[in-house]
């Protein structure tokens, strides 16, 4: 190949001068060492009468006919269309890159798609160019890499525009970096809004201590993060969502940014609210201290008192004892340890717990005490009431407690009982006359307002009695002559729709009461402040002072027997309705 350069030089230098022949001999050892080389090389001599080409340029660019000595436009014409005007600009005596080079080389098992790299620099001296050096990288893979990623952003694109999710992710601190256009669209902001104005914000005020307070605790351990809260909309209306949010860490295994979807929960319950509990354990008789035990935990029992380990297992539900078991031996070998798990305190009530632990190791490699904290979440109940003289559903009482439902007898509506929050359902034996269950569901009524009743007994009634005793508040009747399986599975439904109603955490009746003597003005500038409408905003909107909003606010305040407007703002949770996507 090399002489072939040294005949193509000399036929582009005719006049035979010794100056040309020492030009003809510079270029030939310039470019010999070039051409030797792993890289595509290619070298254009006289104005593209003259192309050479080393082994690997064959491979990559030129076509299995290409012969050396050859015009670039007959030896390869698609890549000497390509690289006209670099050649131009070469000759001219500037050097440059010409990228993405499309090729469809021959060769014998077919063409073959080619994408290339061409660096083109001119060779020569004394102000003269005698030849122009083309050196090429194959970018193939990367192309076809470019060209997957690219369907893959516009897929994902697409699918974070279809998905009914809220997306976004989040540095390390919880800044926001990205979110998709529907959560941008939700919340009313743009990103650079979001960035700058934080998430805090959109949560609401009755539970956004809670949830800081938990994703403090998960960035701490980089772990994941779940909970189910309500989110402000930019209509003003706060809605119930499902969150969660993953960490993602390098390959270092350093936390580097948190990934989070967040679902629209209709018609469901919210996260019930947690009792944090700290403790201490002894390593060798993992019997617990707990250190800020308070009255508005149930369980377990005598905390201020250590818990030993055969009370701890006595508590844990009987399928999940082995999995607490084998979390506890794990942290004895020195190992943290995250575990759930499901118990039953002295009253029979049943509470979610999840707990953290760390172990305490000595300088001397010792275990002797564990720290941890539990996460006691109480699951939510309901019970029923049975108002039965002459004992005929002792037997449906059975079956409903079967069913984890708590019953309680007694012979009439009892005062004692009046407001209690817990109750779902009453149920009345009857005697199976229409005027016996209306002097019931009327006493029900005073006594036991807005709870709903069932009546078993089999009274004969007219149609315009049936709907006298519905308007009287009785649900449904029951017939004595049903079994008692078929009587609960009657009763079951009622108290589901109690539930899913009361786990909203929804106003109480003496709450309802309460609101009731408030006056219009004192309702509707509390409505307003507990959103977070300050005294000048308020009463702009109201064509009011601001001294006449602090007025009225405190009276309201007053009513209420609150102290702060925080304290006020359950009192005002929306009733369960299915909440209408405005986004």
């Amino acid at each position: 190949m090399i002489n072939a350069l040294s005949e193509g030089l000399g036929r582009a230098d005719q006049s035979g001068s010794p100056a040309g022949a020492n030009n003809r001999d510079w270029i030939i050892q310039s470019v010999e060492s070039m051409l030797r080389q792993a890289l595509p090389t290619l070298i254009v001599v006289g104005r593209q009468t003259s192309t050479y080409f080393n082994e690997a340029c064959r491979q990559l660019v030129m076509p299995n006919s290409a012969l050396q000595g050859g015009g670039l436009a007959t030896v390869a014409p698609s890549l000497a269309t390509q690289l006209s005007s670099a050649m131009e600009a070469a000759w001219a005596g500037c050097a440059g890159v010409t990228e993405d080079i499309q090729l469809h080389v021959d060769r014998s098992e077919g063409s073959r798609e080619t994408w290339v790299t061409a660096a083109v620099t001119p060779v020569g001296r004394d102000d003269q160019i005698h030849a122009v050096l083309c050196v090429f990288r194959d970018i193939t893979e990367e192309k076809r890499l470019r060209q997957r990623l690219a369907t893959a952003e516009t897929t994902l694109d697409a699918l974070t525009t279809l998905a009914p999710l809220f997306l976004w992710r989040l540095d390390t601190r919880g800044v926001v970096r990205w979110m998709n256009e529907r959560c941008q669209t939700y919340f009313g902001v743009t990103l650079a809004q979001a960035r700058e104005e934080g998430w805090i914000g959109w949560l609401h005020p009755s539970e956004r201590s809670r949830i800081v307070a938990d994703w403090g605790r998960a960035v701490t351990l980089a772990t994941p993060f779940e909970s189910r809260h309500r989110l402000l909309g930019s209509d003003g209306v706060y809605r119930w969502f499902a969150l969660r949010a993953l960490p993602q860490f390098n390959a270092q295994g350093d936390l580097v940014e948190w990934h989070s979807a967040a679902l629209e929960v209709v018609d469901a319950a919210p996260e019930v609210e947690r009792h944090r509990l700290l403790w201490t354990a002894d390593a060798a008789s993992f019997s617990r201290h707990f250190l800020n035990v308070g009255p508005s935990c149930g369980w377990p029992d005598n905390l201020r008192a250590p818990l030993s380990w055969d009370a701890q297992l006595a508590s844990v539900s009987a399928d999940q004892r082995s999995a607490y078991r084998d979390a506890m031996e794990g942290l004895a070998a020195g190992r943290s340890v995250e575990v759930r798990y499901e118990i039953r305190n002295a009253e029979g009530q049943r509470f979610d717990v999840e707990d953290t632990a760390f172990p305490l190791v000595e300088t001397d490699g010792s275990i002797n005490r564990f720290i941890g904290e539990s996460r006691v979440r109480r699951q939510a109940a309901a019970k029923v009431v049975m108002i039965d003289p002459a004992r005929r559903g002792c037997n449906l009482r059975k079956v409903l407690e079967s069913h984890g439902l708590e019953v309680e007898v007694c012979d009439k509506a009892k005062r004692r009982v009046r407001g209690r929050s817990d109750i779902g359902l009453v149920i009345y034996c009857s005697n199976s006359t229409v005027v016996d269950i209306l002097g019931m569901a009327e006493a029900v009524r005073s006594e036991l307002p807005d709870i709903p009743m069932v009546v078993l007994g089999d009274p004969l009634a007219s149609p315009h009695d049936i709907i006298t005793l519905h308007e009287a508040g009785v649900l449904d009747v029951l017939s004595y002559a049903s079994n008692d399986q078929a009587q609960a599975l009657s009763v079951m439904p009622h108290i589901d729709l109690f539930l899913n109603n009361n786990i909203l955490e929804l106003p109480s009746r003496p709450t309802k009461q309460a609101l009731s003597r408030l006056s219009p003005r004192e309702l509707e500038i509390l409505e307003q402040a507990v959103i977070g409408g300050t005294s000048k905003t308020i009463g702009r909107m109201l064509g009011i002072s601001p001294r006449t909003v602090d007025y009225h606010r405190g009276k309201a305040l007053d009513k209420l027997g609150v102290k702060a407007v925080t304290q006020a703002v359950d009192l005002f949770t929306p009733p369960p309705a299915l909440l209408h996507r405005r986004y």
